[in-house]
């Protein structure tokens, strides 16, 4: 019921159509012009532009609905059913993500029959896509618990898209720059797992376009991600993170209805 009722929505197949023209368009210039693809790599601007959109669109469109929820008392409503509220939120998560990733897949066919790129950059980056679909919608469903109604989890959705996103790279390389010198290498490291966002940007562009984007000097830092340890680590604290924030979502349902 919940996947089909998410399949319904309108704003699902607006994505379809945003994602499916992102990719055909920025792979299209990248095939029209050789000399502009090697330049900027059009998988690097790929990762840059999903990095920066998909984020914000299903943060908004997650905290939105459980603000709506809220708004409507419908939460109220669906906590007077036995079931716990730990299998409601993750019910409700779920079936968002499988609906998320099926738009997602469908657009990245879509564009694969038009855009010349390898399978193995074309697997990358739907892996990227789906981690951060997942971490915004764990992280949305948090927002929206919050926000008592749809404005209020909208406007919180957006300041976090903007400090996790937008103003992460500056506030961490500040944040890291008071460590001592020979710690601030490690701190980098270990602050990737703070952000999933920047975790999962990191690791794409270290797969599929490091030397362009970090340069030959860096990537013996992030040798480890081509790992299959880096791999399973990266995803590993990816999943761990989803489920704190969905621990602390019915953390919030619970108080709040109860």
């Amino acid at each position: 019921m919940e996947c089909a009722r998410s399949l319904r929505k309108r704003e699902n197949y607006a994505f379809l159509l945003t994602w499916t023209l992102t990719l055909v368009l920025l792979g299209g210039l990248g095939q029209a012009l050789p000399v502009a693809a090697d330049y900027t790599n059009v998988s690097a601007t790929l990762i840059t532009v999903l990095g920066l959109l998909l984020p914000l669109f299903i943060l908004l469109t997650t905290a939105i609905h459980w603000g709506q929820e809220q708004e409507s008392k419908r939460l109220n409503l669906l906590s007077t059913f036995t079931y716990s509220k730990w299998k409601f939120i993750f019910i409700r998560f779920s079936s968002f993500l499988v609906t998320q990733v099926l738009v997602l897949l469908l657009a990245f066919f879509i564009a694969s029959l038009v855009v010349v790129q390898s399978f193995t950059t074309w697997i990358i980056l739907f892996a990227y896509a789906t981690g951060l679909t997942m971490y915004a919608t764990a992280l949305g469903t948090l927002i929206g618990l919050f926000g008592r109604t749809r404005i209020r989890a909208m406007l919180l959705a957006f300041l976090t898209w903007v400090v996790l996103v937008l103003l992460w790279p500056t506030i961490l390389v500040t944040i890291v720059s008071w460590l001592p010198y020979g710690m601030q290498v490690n701190g980098m490291i270990v602050a990737l797992f703070l952000n999933g966002f920047d975790l999962m940007r990191v690791w794409a562009s270290t797969i599929v376009s490091s030397s362009d984007v970090f340069g030959d000097v860096y990537l013996h830092l992030l040798n480890w991600m081509h790992r299959p340890i880096g791999y399973a680590g990266v995803w590993l604290s990816l999943l761990t993170a989803s489920g704190f924030l969905l621990w602390l979502a019915s953390k919030v349902v619970w108080r709040k209805t109860s």
